[in-house]
């Protein structure tokens, strides 16, 4: 039988293996087999100190590329810090950072033994420096409880008065992947004074459930025991009145801190049995403002005006930006089918996009504050409220027009000409084409409308109008019969993350913008005037002026006026 040469390589490292088990009086009841992936693997117990220790080496399907791991027999056994959870593989000498082919799995063996060797009894920390710095994320995949815990929050339950219990709310926000996992976050601390939490604390979302944080009348030492004794442990250090208030509660959380530390069970009744859950306790890392200039957009203020497929991904990107700020208008209600482009999900189908798009906003960044309002600005209550959507969009730093409406345009471009307020706009060619983004700034740029108007006339000296199309969301009616062209949501996200850049610059100083020019025409495919995909063409406005010099809205002093040189008295 002619073997492939993993083939024989296996053979040879079997082989091998049997040779070191028949030498080794520290190797027993070694055995072949495969497991459940259909990957061989070597049985054996290792024998360290009084110990027997059953194991299992496996070899990966990428053997001898990748190197075969150990793990223990019984995969709710832990055996060492330097284990990838419980019943996990070892974190051992050889690893695919440093394996090379001509290493035998006999070393990965004998790396086993000395880990082993050095780990005391009933002890998961052994005196073997690890290879590699630790890493939270590591860390925490063989846990499936977790109680995220900043510094400042902890600093908030520390100054409870000690010996007394404190209510809590706790958010719980649960995943189901491999495993599943359930992460809990102080949420308000006290019913009474209502103390909130620093915002990196909570988040936004998940389940909010009531709790109890007791402060232990001591600084108590609280022992590094394994989850299964120190859990019991900890419930034991709760006074009787407490306990008692526990079980009457049923199932409950509950917080104990020691004054320096602290950690979170969950007591779980069923009829006279309890379950208690220990919960691993961990600080995130220190946030860090990795934009360059983002605490310049923390303070500013944005209105956007349409949170369809392109209003909402500028909307979540600028959030991501830092903007700390916002006011969401639009009336639209999310559908189905516009899930292949929108920021939204499944989970908003049926509901306004706007008030959505809130949540939206709030997930990605709880510190942002955001307004949401169903409202259109071409409908007529619209144009009755008209001073009530002026002062509104007064209040923003920028207003930024994502609907592609002409009538949304045009009430947005004379709000804003009337308060001197930038305005930003986009939009995206019908098939994908391509899009447009612009921006009017005081006294940079013409206003909106009449820079729209340059725009207009600089297609029109190309001798083509921009190919708007015929169908909606952003489809273009192809020749004959064919299926009309849809811009795919990559497309709309090409022109939002252009859009998103220059609404930064509108809000930033000359000398840091990335955008010099006020407007770009951006190709994402051949055709109309791009001649090959990422075709841009700037386009530089006309005269700055037009921008209504004194902001009076024609609803108050502006009206007087007009009736005094009418003689018109007023009959209010």
């Amino acid at each position: 039988m002619e073997f492939t040469a993993g083939e024989a390589r296996l053979i040879r490292e079997c082989e091998e293996l049997a040779s070191l088990a028949a030498a080794s009086a520290w190797l027993e009841e070694p055995q072949f087999g495969k497991n459940a992936d259909g990957l061989l693997t070597w049985s054996f117990v290792l024998l360290a100190g009084d110990r027997r220790i059953p194991l299992r080496l496996v070899f990966p399907a990428l053997f001898p590329d990748l190197p075969p791991f150990v793990l223990p027999a019984d995969s709710s056994v832990r055996l060492s810090q330097h284990q990838y959870g419980e019943g996990g593989e070892l974190c051992l000498q050889y690893r695919p950072d440093n394996w090379h082919p001509d290493c035998k799995s006999a070393d990965v063996v004998r790396s086993a033994k000395a880990l082993l060797e050095a780990t005391p009894k009933d002890d998961g920390f052994s005196d073997v420096e690890s290879a590699h710095p630790t890493d939270l994320p590591s860390l925490l995949s063989g846990c499936s409880r977790r109680f995220m815990l900043p510094p400042d929050t902890a600093r908030l339950l520390r100054l409870r008065l000690a010996g007394h219990a404190t209510d809590i709310h706790i958010t719980l926000e649960r995943r189901v992947g491999a495993s599943e996992v359930l992460v809990a976050r102080i949420a308000s601390i006290g019913l009474d004074s209502g103390l909130r939490v620093p915002i990196d604390g909570t988040g936004f979302g998940g389940r909010v459930v009531p709790g109890v944080l007791y402060r232990l009348p001591d600084i108590r030492h609280i022992p590094d025991l394994q989850p299964e004794e120190l859990k019991g442990l900890l419930y034991q250090y709760l006074p009787s009145w407490l306990r008692k208030w526990v079980e009457d509660t049923g199932d409950m959380l509950v917080v104990i801190s020691n004054g320096k530390q602290e950690v979170l069970l969950r007591v779980l009744h069923n009829g006279s049995k309890r379950r208690i859950d220990l919960f691993h306790t961990f600080e995130p890392p220190t946030a860090k403002e990795r934009r360059v200039h983002g605490k310049m957009f923390r303070e500013s203020s944005i209105c956007i005006i349409g949170a369809g497929s392109l209003g909402s991904k500028v909307a979540a990107s600028l959030a991501r930006e830092g903007v700390g700020q916002f006011i969401l208008f639009d009336n639209d209600v999310l559908w189905s089918d516009n899930l292949v482009r929108n920021e939204l999900d499944e989970m908003d189908v049926g509901h306004h996009k706007a008030v959505s798009l809130r949540h939206r906003l709030l997930r990605i960044n709880p510190a942002v504050k955001v307004g949401a309002l169903g409202m259109s600005l071409t409908s007529q209550s619209a144009v009755q409220h008209i001073a009530q959507l002026s002062e509104i969009i007064s209040t923003c730093d920028l207003v930024i027009d994502t609907t592609a409406d002409s009538g949304v345009f045009r009430m947005a471009a004379a709000i804003c000409t009337q308060k001197r307020k930038p305005l930003v706009w986009g939009r995206v060619y019908a098939g994908g084409l391509g899009g447009l983004i612009a921006r009017s700034i005081p006294s940079e740029d013409p206003p909106p409308l009449t820079a729209a108007s340059q725009l207009r006339a600089w297609c029109e000296e190309k001798g083509m109008a921009p190919p708007e199309g015929r169908e909606h969301n952003y489809g273009v009616q192809g020749d004959d019969d064919d299926e009309p062209l849809f811009a795919s949501d990559g497309d709309v996200g090409v022109i939002a993350n252009r859009l998103v850049r220059h609404a930064l610059d509108a809000l930033s100083t000359t000398e840091i913008r990335v955008h010099p020019e006020p407007a770009y025409f951006i190709g994402l495919r051949k055709g109309w005037i791009f001649d090959h995909p990422f075709d841009t063409h700037p386009v530089i406005f006309g005269p700055t002026d037009g921008w209504v010099i004194d902001s009076t809205s024609c609803a108050e002093e502006g009206v007087e006026r007009v009736m005094t040189h009418l003689g018109v008295q007023d009959d209010a």
